[in-house]
């Protein structure tokens, strides 16, 4: 980045709330490498968060906004309101769909100078009330970020948005952290990664094709990183397949990046996605993929090249690659080569970072 002698720009950004999903830690990987010369954070959480997952580095502001359309939450838009044009925020930028409204209303209405919002996966969360709700706010937006071009023209699409207000910024990745593994002998240990709050991630797909395959290949060791309120179904499912004694259902993991190295294979199976980070780590960390081909997981997966794709909703063709996986050890290994290769050639934070820098100044009418 160029030396600036303004004083730091001040950026508010706008979440429903912290927790350990994908794009939560985007947000806080991006706050925590900011340039402190150049910019300076403000964190709006709208929800109950977990509080040891704000970045040190920023100004943080957790409120409780539990609906937006009622006198508490007019009274906490026009509190934000003040906040902005008291603190003289210069960027708004705004996460998923209640703090898109919240946040992108309140800054409209501030006259705050830029005001962007994010997609980060094909809306699978759509209500009729929002879609009536939010090209309101979006067309008083003053630009888009995307981490992938599926999610970009599926929404230009949707609310006619023109492609030149929207970039593509790709996720950053820590790929010093992520040790590439790789496995010389045959199959034992295939997983898949996702929190078990939202349907759509189809963690029953994946212990579905489990049962199907375990016929042919009973040693094999299932697993399942991630938790929530569909635990308890899920487990039961497995029962009822008759592999939850070969199944391990971790938990919420701290580490992945660690736990992805027994992995042999890793899963992809959700209805829809956007950039999938387990998808990057899968690459990065030697982990063969198997991903439906849906949302941004064609641009990650190159089929028969870095990984296999597959079509959405179907336990049958999951277990028919999965078994290709496990019975061709040649195939398994260069496909994860491939994939690294891929992968450290295009998500790093050096250029995920200089990418909003430039964005950032872009949009605030700067060369930068």
């Amino acid at each position: 980045m160029t030396t600036d002698t303004r004083p730091p720009t001040k950026i508010l950004y706008c979440i429903d709330k912290l927790l350990r999903g994908g794009t939560e830690l985007q947000l806080i990987g991006l706050i925590e490498r900011l340039d402190p010369a150049l910019y300076q954070p403000y964190l709006l959480t709208i929800r109950p968060s977990d509080p040891s997952l704000v970045p040190a580095n920023c100004i943080a502001l957790s409120w409780d906004v539990p609906k937006l359309f009622c006198w508490s939450g007019l009274k906490a838009l026009f509190s934000l309101i003040q906040f902005l044009r008291r603190e003289h925020i210069d960027i708004v930028q705004t996460f998923f769909q209640d703090s898109t409204v919240f946040g992108g209303l309140a800054a409209f209405i501030a006259g705050t100078r830029v005001r962007l919002a994010c997609f980060r996966d094909l809306g699978f969360w759509l209500t009729p009330k929002q879609k009536k709700v939010l090209p309101f706010i979006y067309r008083r937006m003053t630009g888009f970020i995307c981490n992938a071009h599926m999610v970009r023209d599926h929404f230009s699409h949707i609310f006619n948005i023109p492609l030149e207000r929207m970039t593509v910024i790709g996720n950053g990745v820590e790929a010093s952290a992520l040790r590439f593994i790789q496995h010389t002998g045959p199959c034992q240990h295939i997983g898949i990664v996702g929190n078990m709050t939202r349907p759509v991630k189809r963690t029953d797909l994946f212990i579905k094709a489990a049962a199907i395959v375990a016929k042919t290949h009973p040693d094999i060791q299932w697993h399942i990183l991630g938790d929530g309120h569909l635990r308890t179904e899920l487990e039961q499912l497995a029962e009822d397949s008759g592999i939850r004694g070969k199944l391990q259902f971790a938990g919420r993991i701290d580490r992945i990046p660690e736990y992805l190295e027994r992995l042999d294979i890793g899963v992809i199976c959700s209805d829809s996605e956007g950039l999938s980070n387990a998808l990057i780590e899968y690459m990065f960390k030697g982990v063969t993929a198997i991903a439906t081909a849906v949302g941004g997981n064609p641009e990650l997966i190159a089929h028969e090249k870095t990984g296999l794709l597959i079509p959405p909703n179907d336990a049958q063709a999951l277990a028919d690659a999965l078994n290709r996986l496990i019975e061709d050890n040649d195939l398994r290994h260069h496909l994860a080569l491939q994939a690294r290769e891929k992968a450290e050639q295009a998500f790093n934070w050096p250029s995920c970072l200089q990418y909003h820098h430039h964005f950032y100044q872009h949009q605030l009418g700067r060369q930068p």
